[in-house]
Order: C-alpha cells, then sequence, then structure tokens
C-alpha cells in the first residue's frame, strides 16, 4: 500500500516553496539560490535525503523526527549504516544501494523504528516482505516522475528498487523465512496496473543482463507462483474465479520469457494420457463450467431444476461468466500464438496432443456408457472440450465473417491425409486425423494395396485452425449434444415411470424415483445451459456457414492433373445441379466429423430450447446448409456412408418450418424464413430425388442396419416428404419421377421411385405388425393389473412388471408413430400415381399388405387391441383404417390390383369389405362405403373367375412353381449363380431391396437372368391341357 502523501521537500521549505513543489513547479536549481546559509551541495544533499526518506521510510539521522509526534511520521533508522556513516547524517545515491540492502535484512524493524515512544506503527514503515516494501516504494517514488530535474534520480532509485528485487528472487537464501511465490501472489491479487506493471519490470529485469541460465533461474521464481494461482482455480467455480486470475495469466502470456514457462507448466509429462491435460493452470481454467470437472463430482448448478425462475438466472449468470472466461482465455491464446514461432509451434502441439489424447470422449461407447465410462475417468471434462471449442472459435472468425468468407477458401482440405511421420515437414501439428473416416474411402490399385492420398506442401494456419476447432467441436459440442438427447430420453421416462408409480400407489418406489428424476433434469439442463451460451453459438453457426460453402466447393471441383503444392480451394466457382464432375480424391481427405459437425448444430438448434435464433437463421447458415445437403445427402459418390446421408435427411427435417406436431414452435418469422429457403434456395428441386434416394440407401448399405435405427433415420424423412408434398413444384418431382419408374420397370437398375415404393411397404407391414404385437401385449399387462394380479407379487416383480409395461408401451408408441407416417405416405402415392403401385412386381405385395391390416383392424380379433389411454401410444386405430380404404379405392379401378386382392388367401374372404363397411360407419368413413362397394364387387367377381382358374391348376407339377412364392411360374428365368429357376416377377420383386441372388447372395441385376424358354413353353402347355380338360368335362 503506498504511504501517506508527503511533500519531500516541505520538511526544508518554507510552506509556499513546498506547495509550489507539489504542484509540480519545483526547481531544485532557483529553491537553492534562495538559500544564503546554506551551501547548494548541503542543501541538495539534505533534500535529496528527504525524498529517500518519503519514498523508502528509513534515515542515518538518529534526530531526524525529533519534535514529530509518530502519528503523522515514523522512519526506520538503520543503526548500523549510521555508526558507518558517521559524521554524515543524510542518505544519497550512492549511500542508498547499501542502505536498501540493510532495510530489506533487517531482523527487527519495530526496534528500529524513530521516534523511539511509538506505539502504534504504520503497516507501511514496517513491512517486512520484501516485494510489497518494494512495491510500496514504486509506488511512492511515482509521486517525483513528473519533476524534471529529479529524473536521473528517480531511474537511478528505480534501478536499485529491481536490482533487489532480483537478488531476492536469484538468492532467496539471504531472506530467511520469506516466501516469494507468495509475496508475488499476492501483488497479483491486487488486480492493479501497477502492481502488474511493477511485476513485469522485475521480470525484464531479471533476464536483462542474459546471463546463462537466466530462464532456468527465472522458471524456479515462477513456477510456485503459478501454481498458488492454479490452486486457487481449482478451488473455484465459474461465477466466482477470483478477478486477478485471468489478467495474471495474461501477463505471463504476454511476456516472451514467461510464457515459455506457462507453457512448459501446461504440458503434460505423460503425453498420451488426455486427462492430464486438465491438470494445469490453462486446463483448469478451461474446465471452469457449468458442468463437473470429473466423472464423480457433482452438479453445481441447478439444485432445484423444475424451479424455472431461479433456473433462468442461474442460466444467465453462467452464460456471462462463459463468455467472460473463453473471451479472456482467447486472448491469452492469440498472444501466445503472436508471441514468437517456437511459442506458436508449442500452443499448437499443445492443442494437437490434447485433441489426440482425448479422442476416446468422441466414441460411441463413450457417449453411451453413461456419467462413468472408461474415457470419462482418462479424458478431460465435457466442460473443458466445450470452452476449449470455445476458445477455438473465437480463432476462427477471421475468416468466417459470412459463409462466402474468400479467407476460408485458403482451407486446404488434405489437412486430414497427412502421415504421422509427415507431419513435421509439413506445419501438421493434428496428427491423429489420418486414421479417420474420411467422406470417401481410401482407393485400392490391382494389388489392394491402399493408395497414398494427395498432401500439400506445408499447411498454413487458417487450415490448422480449421481442423483443430472442427476436431475439438467433434469432441466437445457433438458428445455434450448426444448426452443432451439421451438425458432428455431418460428424463422423459423417468417422469413416465413417476407418474405410473404414483397412480398405481407403489408409495415406496415414488420417493427414488423422484430423486432420480431430479438429478437427471439438474444434468439435462446444466447440459442445455453449456452448449446454449449465445456468443459460442453464434460463433459456431458462422463457422459452420462457411464449413458448408467449403466442403461443397470441395465438393464440386475437379482433380487437378498433376499434383499439387496447395490443395485449398482459394477461389469460388459456381454451383450447378446436378453435379456432372467426377468426385474428387479429396474427398477421401476430409474426415466425416467435419459434416457430422454441422449436423448436429442444426439438429441440435430445433429440438432444444433457445438454442435457434432468428438471428442465426438470418446469419445466412440455413441457405449454404440447404445447398451441403442436396450436394452430398443424394450422392453416395461424394458421401459413401448411407448413415451420415440418413443424418442430412435429419437435418433438412431440422430446417422445415413450423409442422403441427411441434413440441417447440419457432417464430413465426423464423418459420417463415424458412419456408421461403424450400421455395426459393436455387436447387430446391434436386430435393425429392436426393431424399428417395437416401431412403433406399439406407436399405441397400450391404451392412447390418438394425430396424429400430433405420427407421429412426427414416421419420425425419417422412416429415420432410409431409411437407414438400404441400408444394406444387415438389409434388411434381415426385410424379416425374412416378412416371419414370412406369416406363422403366423392367430395368435392369430398378427406378429409384419403384424402390423407395418397396421399401415404404417393407416397412408399413414391419411396423403396423410390431405395433399390433406390442398393442395386444399391452392389453395382456393392463387386464392383469387392473384385475389385482399384481397386486400381490413380490415387490421386485411388481416393479420388473411395471417396467415391462412402459417399455413395450415406448415401442408401441414408436412402431405406431412411425406407421402412421409410413400409411399416410403410402395413401398420397396410391393416389397420385397407382398405376405404379398396379405393376405385377409390387401389386400382390401392396393387396395382401391392405388385407392383413384391415382384417386385424375390422375382424373378430380387433378387441386385441383395445387398450386404456390409447392416445399415450399414439394408437388411432379409426385412422388406419380409413387410410387403408382410401388406398383400396384409389388402387381399385385397376383390374390387377381386385385380381391381387382376391388372390391373398391367407387374409381376403367376401366378408372382409363388409366388416369394413360397418367400422367405416361408426368412425365416419360413410362417404368411402359407396366406392369401397364397388371395389368389392370387382373383387368379388375376380375372384369367382380366378377359383375356377385354381381347381383347374391345382395338381401343377412341383418344377412349374416359384420356389420361393410356392405359385405357378408364367415367366420363369434362370438365376446365373445359383442356377435356380424362379418367376420373373418374384425375383425383380426381391431386387428392389436386395441385389444378390437369394439362394446364395452373389450380387444380381435382372439384365443377367435368363430366360429359361423351354420351361414356359411347357408350363403354358400344360395349362392349355388342362383348360381344354375342364371344356371337355363341361361339355360332357
Amino acid at each position: 500500500m503506498m504511504s501517506e502523501p508527503n511533500n519531500p521537500f516541505s520538511d526544508v521549505l518554507g510552506v509556499s516553496e513546498a506547495k509550489s513543489a507539489s504542484n509540480g513547479e519545483f526547481n531544485v536549481s532557483s529553491e537553492l539560490g534562495m538559500s544564503s546559509k546554506k551551501s547548494q551541495d548541503e542543501l541538495q544533499t539534505q533534500m535529496m535525503n528527504n525524498v529517500i526518506e518519503n519514498i523508502f521510510h528509513f534515515t542515518i539521522n538518529a534526530k531526524a523526527l525529533e519534535g514529530v509526534p509518530a502519528s503523522e511520521k515514523q522512519l526506520v533508522y538503520l543503526e548500523e549504516l549510521a555508526d558507518v556513516m558517521k559524521p554524515r547524517v543524510h542518505i544519497d545515491l550512492e549511500a542508498l544501494e547499501q542502505a536498501l540492502f540493510e532495510r530489506l535484512l533487517l531482523p527487527e524493524i519495530e526496534a528500529s523504528v524513530i521516534p523511539k515512544n511509538t506505539r502504534v506503527f504504520k503497516e507501511y514503515v514496517i513491512q517486512k516482505q520484501v516485494f510489497p516494501y518494494l512495491f510500496s516504494s514504486i509506488q511512492n517514488l511515482s509521486s517525483y516522475e513528473h519533476l524534471a530535474d529529479l529524473k536521473p534520480a528517480v531511474r537511478k532509485m528505480k534501478e536499485l528498487i529491481f536490482r533487489n528485487a532480483v537478488t531476492a528472487l536469484k538468492q532467496p537464501a539471504l531472506f530467511e523465512g520469506q516466501d516469494f511465490s507468495q509475496q508475488i501472489h499476492e501483488l497479483l491479487r491486487h488486480v492493479d496496473p501497477q502492481s502488474n506493471t511493477f511485476f513485469i519490470d522485475v521480470v525484464k529485469a531479471f533476464v536483462a543482463d542474459g546471463e546463462e541460465g537466466v530462464q532456468d533461474q527465472l522458471q524456479e521464481a515462477m513456477i510456485p507462483v503459478l501454481r498458488r494461482i492454479h490452486m486457487d482455480v481449482n478451488k473455484s467455480t465459474l461465477i466466482n474465479l477470483p478477478i486477478y486470475v485471468l489478467p495474471s495469466i495474461q501477463l505471463f502470456a504476454n511476456n516472451p520469457n514467461l510464457s515459455l514457462i506457462l507453457m512448459g507448466m501446461c504440458e503434460p509429462k505423460i503425453e498420451n494420457n488426455g486427462r492430464l491435460y486438465q491438470d494445469s493452470v490453462i486446463g483448469a481454467l478451461l474446465s471452469l463450467s457449468v458442468l463437473p470437472r470429473t466423472a464423480t463430482s457433482l452438479h453445481e448448478f441447478f439444485d432445484n431444476p423444475m424451479d424455472q425462475a431461479a433456473t433462468s438466472m442461474i442460466e444467465t449468470s453462467v452464460w456471462n461468466a462463459s463468455s467472460h472466461l473463453t473471451n479472456n482465455l482467447h486472448k491469452i491464446f492469440l498472444s501466445l500464438l503472436k508471441g514468437s514461432t517456437t511459442m506458436r509451434n508449442r500452443l499448437l502441439t499443445w492443442i494437437g496432443k490434447c485433441l489426440k489424447t482425448n479422442v476416446a470422449r468422441g466414441k460411441l461407447w463413450n457417449v453411451q456408457a453413461g456419467e462413468i465410462s472408461a474415457a470419462t475417468l482418462s479424458c478431460v471434462s465435457d466442460g473443458f472440450m466445450l470452452n476449449l471449442g470455445a476458445v477455438l472459435l473465437h480463432l476462427c472468425q477471421p475468416f468466417c465473417t459470412t459463409p462466402n468468407d474468400p479467407k476460408s477458401l485458403k482451407i486446404d482440405p488434405t489437412y486430414g491425409a497427412v502421415l504421422p511421420e509427415e507431419c513435421a515437414a509439413k506445419s501438421v501439428h493434428l496428427d491423429c486425423l489420418h486414421n479417420e473416416t474420411c467422406l470417401l474411402p481410401l482407393c485400392e490399385d490391382e494389388n489392394g494395396q491402399t493408395m497414398k492420398r494427395p498432401t500439400a506442401d506445408t499447411y498454413n494456419f487458417v487450415t490448422e485452425c480449421f481442423f483443430m476447432t472442427q476436431k475439438c467441436i467433434d469432441l466437445g459440442v457433438r458428445v455434450c449434444a448426444e448426452k443432451l438427447w439421451r438425458c432428455g430420453q431418460d428424463l422423459g421416462r423417468a417422469q413416465r415411470a413417476l407418474s405410473d408409480m404414483a397412480a398405481a400407489a407403489t408409495h415406496q418406489l415414488v420417493e427414488p424415483m423422484r430423486q432420480r428424476t431430479q438429478h437427471l433434469m439438474t444434468k439435462f439442463v446444466s447440459l442445455r445451459c453449456a452448449l446454449l451460451e449465445n456468443e459460442m453459438l453464434t460463433n459456431l453457426n458462422r463457422l459452420q456457414a462457411m464449413t458448408c460453402t467449403w466442403l461443397v466447393q470441395n465438393a464440386v471441383r475437379p482433380d487437378p492433373e498433376t499434383p499439387q503444392a496447395c490443395y485449398a480451394p482459394m477461389v469460388m466457382v459456381p454451383v450447378e445441379m446436378p453435379i456432372t464432375t467426377p468426385p474428387p480424391h479429396t474427398l477421401r481427405c476430409i474426415p466425416e466429423f467435419v459434416l457430422e459437425n454441422i449436423v448436429v448444430l442444426i439438429t441440435m438448434a430445433r429440438r432444444t430450447v433457445g438454442a435457434i435464433t432468428e438471428e442465426a437463421d438470418i446469419a445466412g447458415l440455413l441457405p449454404p446448409a440447404l445447398t451441403l445437403v442436396i450436394t452430398f445427402m443424394g450422392d453416395s459418390g461424394r458421401t459413401y456412408n448411407p448413415h451420415l446421408r440418413a443424418r442430412l435427411a435429419e437435418c433438412l427435417e431440422a430446417m422445415l418450418p413450423n409442422h403441427p406436431d411441434d413440441q417447440m414452435p419457432l417464430s413465426s418469422l423464423a418459420s417463415f424464413y424458412r419456408e421461403q429457403l424450400f421455395k426459393e434456395h436455387p436447387h430446391r428441386l434436386h430435393l425429392v430425388p436426393c431424399l428417395l434416394d437416401v431412403f433406399v440407401g439406407i436399405e441397400m448399405t450391404g451392412q447390418s442396419v438394425q430396424f429400430e435405427q433405420k427407421f429412426n433415420y427414416r421419420r425425419p424423412m417422412y416429415l420432410v416428404m409431409d411437407f414438400l408434398w404441400g408444394m406444387e413444384e415438389h409434388r411434381n418431382a415426385f410424379t416425374r419421377l412416378a412416371k419414370e419408374a412406369e416406363s422403366n420397370m423392367e430395368a435392369v437398375h430398378p427406378p429409384i421411385f419403384l424402390r423407395f415404393v418397396n421399401l415404404l411397404m417393407n416397412d408399413a407391414i414391419f411396423l403396423l405388425d410390431e405395433a399390433l404385437g406390442n398393442m395386444a401385449q399391452i392389453r395382456t399387462m393392463q387386464t392383469a393389473q387392473e384385475s389385482g394380479a399384481w397386486a400381490s407379487l413380490p415387490t421386485q416383480e411388481r416393479e420388473q412388471n411395471l417396467a415391462n409395461l412402459s417399455h413395450i408401451g415406448m415401442l408401441a408408441r414408436f412402431d405406431n408413430i412411425l406407421g402412421r407416417d409410413t400409411i399416410r405416405t403410402l395413401v398420397r402415392l396410391t393416389a397420385h400415381a397407382p398405376y405404379v403401385f398396379c405393376h405385377p412386381t409390387l401389386v400382390d405385395r401392396i393387396a395382401s399388405m391392405l388385407n392383413y391390416f384391415l382384417l386385424h383392424l375390422v375382424g373378430p380379433n380387433k378387441k386385441n387391441f383395445k387398450v386404456k389411454d390409447m392416445k399415450d401410444f399414439e394408437f388411432d386405430p379409426a385412422s388406419t383404417v380409413l387410410d387403408i380404404c382410401r388406398m383400396y379405392v384409389e388402387l381399385g379401378d385397376n383390374e390387377r390390383f381386385c385380381a391381387a386382392v382376391s388372390d391373398d388367401g391367407r387374409s381376403y374372404s367376401p366378408q372382409l369389405f363388409t366388416l369394413a363397411e360397418a367400422v367405416l360407419v361408426r368412425i365416419g368413413g360413410g362417404g368411402l362405403i359407396g366406392s369401397l362397394q364397388e371395389v368389392a364387387s370387382r373383387v368379388a367377381r375376380i375372384a369367382a373367375q380366378r377359383q375356377a382358374d385354381e381347381v383347374i391348376l391345382a395338381n401343377a407339377p412341383e418344377e412349374f412353381l416359384d420356389p420361393i412364392m410356392s405359385t405357378l411360374m408364367m415367366d420363369p428365368v434362370i438365376l446365373p449363380s445359383s442356377r435356380t429357376t424362379v418367376d420373373r416377377h418374384t425375383i425383380a420383386r426381391h431386387l428392389l431391396s436386395d441385389q444378390s441372388d437369394p439362394f446364395n447372395r452373389s450380387p444380381l441385376s435382372m439384365d443377367q437372368v435368363k430366360s429359361n424358354t423351354e420351361l414356359k413353353e411347357r408350363i403354358h402347355a400344360w395349362i392349355a391341357e388342362q383348360r381344354q380338360k375342364i371344356a371337355q368335362t363341361t361339355a360332357e
């Protein structure tokens, strides 16, 4: 603390002169001229002594304060120095060095204070600690810096102060009992520009002589200071971080010598342990978050997540603190990057190794494992990775100010293809991307060896910053968004279970479930808060808008004819759809996570309250994102992974305007803006073909895709198709594809629309069958529960039954929702393109499907599906019956369809339509009855004719029967690899879903099958013979 303000000349000058001096008008020469009693030298010495006394508060004159009250002024009497300098009683600049050194080493300062009768000592006079005392002296000295005649003396005194500070740091043993790290730490805690300047000046003085080993000495002195700061950070939360911490770390980052020490402390000794990156002062700062610092830590915020007002206040505080933290960390990182080439490389290496050693965070098993897993124990926290991502996003902003920022075209797409052994030579600091799955797989030569991918000679900072940021988003934002979604699912299940338990009066189970629900809610709100900090979201939107443009620019460029020194796009080229150029090899270098991160942002924004803003929409993310979706979603030549293409369809669904099922509707402005996107985007007419392509692509992967996963992928596609169907130009696109399918039903490669319709029917059959089975199970369980049968069961078994009921209910709800969407899509398409469904390849499938489900929903077993609270399970049998009857009516004019309905021996009977009419009357479908009766009469007429034919053909030889369908073959063909004979329509239908031989799984297409002409002639001859026999019998 600075000592009391005293005019240094007030003891030797009159009041007016002293006042003049205090106003900065003092001139040593003129004042000396006023004295006739003392020589000029004596007065100058006396006055310099007075300055020194006022600055350092010591003297060698035992009588200096005679007659002065102790309450006014106190000095430390340096007795040993006084004895040496007798008879002199004034300290000049020459003696000051020894005087200051003696003062610093003085053991019992209070005993040396004058006046001797002092009882209450002034703290700044008796200050025992070296650095507070020297800092106080510097503060006092600042009062004299403006006096021109004292500038040489001020400079000399400063030099002595810093020389003693350096001596203390270099030779701490001289100052027994003093902890200089603690003193410097306290100095930094002042958060005072003067204290910060003093600290940096001490460091400059420390290294000024440049002696050998000085950096090591400085490191030895400063590491304990950083450890103290680190300890303070560890004891803090995001909201109560001491105010001095970030400015202090900034001081270290700004100084070339201190920055080396700072980085040295942050570099883990064991480089392959990702968790250790959190155990440093910068790591600790990055870990400050609304999320727990470790897997075993408790959440520090949102103790009462049900209180919305309190939650909102906490969110605001957290967001402000997060923004402040990441903004300051960005400045620290920027200072380190600009410090020197060495420092820049060390920081980039630190970031690269941090990301590399924490890649386990991004693995699927880590996200699914819950709160504690191998990854959460060996990797940095979620908060750390989110904060590091926020800092890196700040660094990216200069090259993503707009979606078309020309600086972004300097990003080289081949960065991820550099092999580890080449990284150092090519200035690559993130050396783990070469193993990442890329948009396209690696090429192989004729010997099956992997071919080397193209790489540049060297990579610039923009490229490194971009890929590091995207990888950090992959390990941070993506993982947390996935955890948020899963937590939301768990929370919904827990809330439903809590409601069920309360309704079932199982009171002993309610409290544990209530606690679990509250824990999940705290976790959910914390994750949501961490992901929705406005500045981070805005920066993320800007980066990903630019990334959309950059990815498309790379996708539309042909490969260069010769190897290049740089593969960055450099200039913008116009995008024309469809893209006709072959996919470039650079797509084999771009990791899939770059594309996945865009999907994560857009889908997270749509399904998380508060994550989407009109500003973000209008800022320009959606138009380039739609171009990206059209470019990659429907083109397996540019995105090999069908799952990633399906995720793009999910992204497309998240870009829709409001729709009726929205639980979190957008503002009217945001919804309007999105609607215009689908009406005005230059490439919008390519949406429908792309959508059908990816719908089919999920089934045609050749991989094992679980049903639930497949349907999760397809549900957003139904919502998109539902929306597009409402716009004439998109509806016309469906029509064009349907007509193309009608003209090419027998094509070598089945038309996309035909394959799409076939898969729709597959889905409808599976989903409705599963849904009805689940509803029957629920009815059985509800009946048992209501009868009291569960009440007598042991607690554990009763709990298990409740859990089973909840689980089956969830499955039923899923199947009912998706089944309803599938059926509605079929209703639209049968009305719009009935000719496709009535083709021989599909007609039997659609007819048997409609018969089967109509029988279950209107037949004698319909009561098996009647459950309590049908709406809770999204079960709406009346709506499904109406949809099925509409399809009968739309297709009923076609003779082939009616024949297929009548041929279905499993579900068709003459009573089927009569039962349906009775149900239609009850559910408000009376308008369909007349049309349905017409269909029923046509089917009955054809059924009578077919029955007669069945009698004729009942005893057909085994070799005439299709081995798959067991029906008489009308156009037998031979499959090339298995040499099996099947009916042409049977194999054509099979190839719509699976392009392989059903008997040995060899690849197969329709152009490979051969007509079995000889067998066909024999079959038709036999049919003619049977007809003739019947005719003769009838004539007789």
